[in-house]
């Protein structure tokens, strides 16, 4: 899964407030982590550019309701000459004042799914352009090698075959846009047939994941039982308008947060803050959630558990604050 790195990958390459009515951000987006040639780094001033942080970035910013078309667009031009022949993605290392490939991506299912929807999302109307297209082609083929029929779910390449639960979320996000662009082109078959391949994903996730009352992040046995990756893990669903078996995604997400809610405040002195959970706070309507969110991460920008990411999701919810809450008004129960 791309977040895995926030863990381990990155190590191993790289030597408030209320949410009230959009005001323009104060600076531009991305400052520090887009570069003028379009190319964008996990790290603040980095040397590493990795695909799928960059469109996890620019996705998740989009949908915390920041204007992020021209950063995008200036992305995908990047990227789009160094997609490899076969549709997959490298990851990208700066030496000696260039830029190369250095890895391949940490997981090609979340990579190729994020890149799906980050050009069916910015496609300029009324037609997708040939180069676009053809990227989109390569990106849809080598994806579908990755169905395993016996679960329905997408396995993380063609060699490592495990499922996981946020790749998965990710590829059904990927076919519900696709889904939305082919009716926007006016194609209704192409988008019935994207549309009820994102509900059959969507019965399988719930199939091959759910157990015993919440959702397992893997389909193979993880030792690890920390806030990453369990606890996360069931905030990934209802972001995607997955069912949630015997609840409502906001009663859901209620009762995650009282039961999670000082934990993930308190993340950002010893790990990543997991902005993520905040834009389903957004989501739900927690306004006070992603105030105090941003409240506990600021002191901690930029710091060793900071990426791109954290600093998209950060700079949309700050464009939209307005007072900040008191430390006493965290964590207050919570209810849709």
């Amino acid at each position: 899964m791309g977040l895995r790195l926030l863990r381990t990958g990155i190590a191993s390459i790289v030597s408030s407030c209320l949410l009230t009515a959009p005001t323009p951000a104060a600076e531009p987006f991305l400052l520090g982590y887009q570069r003028p040639d379009g190319a964008i780094t996990v790290l603040l001033h980095g040397d590493v550019v990795d695909p799928y942080f960059a469109a996890k970035a620019l996705i998740s910013a989009d949908a915390a309701h920041a204007d992020v078309r021209s950063a995008a667009l200036k992305w995908i031009e990047w990227l789009m000459p160094r997609q490899n022949a076969d549709g997959t993605f490298d990851r990208f290392c700066e030496r000696n004042g260039n830029i190369a490939s250095c890895a391949h991506a940490d997981a090609d299912d979340s990579a190729l799914a994020l890149w799906i929807e980050l050009l069916t999302r910015y496609s300029p109307s009324p037609k997708m352009p040939p180069n676009w297209q053809s990227s989109l082609d390569k990106s849809t083929t080598y994806l579908a090698r990755l169905y395993d029929p016996k679960t329905g779910v997408y396995q993380i390449s063609s060699t490592l075959h495990v499922a996981l639960l946020m790749d998965n979320v990710e590829v059904h996000d990927a076919m519900r846009t696709l889904s939305a662009y082919r009716a926007r082109i006016g194609d209704a078959r192409g988008a019935g047939k994207w549309r009820s391949q994102a509900d059959r994903l969507s019965s399988a996730i719930v199939k091959v994941f759910w157990s015993s009352g919440k959702y397992e992040p893997s389909t193979q046995h993880l030792a690890d039982q920390s806030f990453y990756p369990t606890a996360v893990a069931q905030i990934f669903p209802i972001l995607s308008d997955i069912g949630v078996p015997g609840h409502t995604s906001a009663a859901f997400y209620g009762t995650w947060m009282k039961q999670n809610c000082q934990a993930w405040l308190d993340l950002p002195a010893h790990d990543y803050p997991w902005g993520l959970v905040a834009l389903a706070s957004q989501k739900f309507g927690d306004k006070a959630a992603v105030s105090c969110w941003h409240a506990h991460s600021a002191p901690f920008r930029h710091g060793a558990h900071w990426n791109v990411l954290e600093e998209a999701l950060f700079t949309s919810f700050e464009a939209q604050l307005s007072d900040p809450l008191a430390p006493a008004q965290c964590c207050m129960p919570f209810s849709a």
